[in-house]
């Protein structure tokens, strides 16, 4: 295409201030196209990603396109490690006013080598707003629908905070820790964390990571490394002394006014009780009461997870819209791409 766009690597550790804020201004214009009356990532926030991925996304790889001088879209691909390898999470984003014309198809076939290279088997994206261009364009290309996502949010001015007056059931007491498990709990907190295998994850290829003291080590070392505050409320079955359930939220040191809810899982012979909605109402007041800069908690929850929807809306989380992940084998992607 004479007259095409010019794609080429990206390289976030080398990237100036200029083709960051044109990374940016795609991000931006893509976002309000797409998730309309949700704020925005700031651009140190999608600076500091692209330099320094976030913890458990694995290593990544970016291509930018220009037209002219000006960036219209990127391809981000993340390489998740361990028994995620072979999966490559990936995300093409095009200017709205540069759609249609080919380009994030051409970011695609430009990815396809990279893929191979790496002996990846499956492309999975996580971010395809439902209704909009792009779940069209990963359709028309073979991608097929495998998990409908939740975008949910609490918004701490205007919240119901007698939602988060929740009693500890009997039998239970909560214990809550920033940064690092105590050692007297750090093996049952690492057994509730598998619980979450229970969540369903449709037909994604992605597994929940197998959770070991050494790995629960590793994770909480990697958000310190990054300045992550990462905060655990756990409740704490009387009689045994272990870890029943869990719930963890993440605050990122760009984005002092947000918090990340994560994972919360409880284990099967504890469910029923109520610990879901204990530790996440535990979790909002505690947060706020600490952090009172925060006016956000975000998260995503599958669709098919009722119970976790309906423990997020009990302790005032909304549902902002609903995202698919979509998926395709990559011999499948590279015949149609050609």
């Amino acid at each position: 295409m004479t007259n095409g766009p010019r794609i080429e690597r990206f390289d976030p550790l080398q990237a100036t201030e200029t083709e960051f804020a044109g990374y940016h201004a795609v991000v931006a214009a893509s976002e309000a196209a797409d998730r309309p009356g949700e704020p925005g990532l700031p651009l140190a926030e999608v600076a500091g990603r692209l330099i320094e991925p976030l913890p458990g996304m694995g290593p990544a790889a970016h291509w930018v396109a220009h037209r002219g001088r000006r960036l219209v879209a990127f391809a981000e691909v993340h390489f998740p490690e361990a028994e995620n390898s072979g999966i490559a999470l990936t995300d093409i984003t095009v200017h709205p006013d540069e759609r249609g014309a080919g380009i994030g198809t051409a970011l695609l076939r430009t990815v396809v080598p990279e893929l191979r290279a790496r002996d990846c088997r499956t492309v999975e994206g996580w971010q395809v707003v439902v209704g909009t261009a792009g779940q069209r364009w990963a359709e028309a290309r073979g991608f097929r629908p495998v998990r409908a996502i939740a975008r949910q949010a609490l918004v701490v001015p205007g919240a119901d905070r007698a939602r988060w007056d929740v009693p500890v059931p009997a039998g239970y007491r909560l214990r809550s820790w920033t940064g690092a498990a105590p050692e007297d709990v750090v093996a049952s907190y690492a057994r509730a964390r598998g619980a979450i295998h229970d969540a369903p994850l449709g037909e994604s290829e992605y597994r929940w990571p197998e959770w070991t003291v050494d790995r629960v080590r590793a994770a909480e070392a990697d958000f310190r490394a990054q300045g992550i505050e990462q905060r655990v409320v756990a409740a704490v079955d009387e009689v045994s002394g272990d870890v029943a359930g869990f719930t963890e939220v993440c605050l990122h040191p760009r984005r002092p006014d947000w918090a990340y809810q994560r994972d919360t899982a409880v284990l099967a012979g504890h469910r029923g009780h109520g610990l879901g909605r204990c530790v996440k109402a535990r979790m909002a007041r505690w947060l706020v009461a600490e952090r009172p800069a925060v006016a956000r908690i975000s998260t995503t929850t599958g669709e098919d997870n009722a119970h976790m929807l309906r423990v997020n809306s009990d302790v005032g989380y909304t549902t902002l819209r609903s995202v698919v992940g979509v998926r395709q084998d990559l011999a499948e992607l590279a015949a149609r791409l050609g």
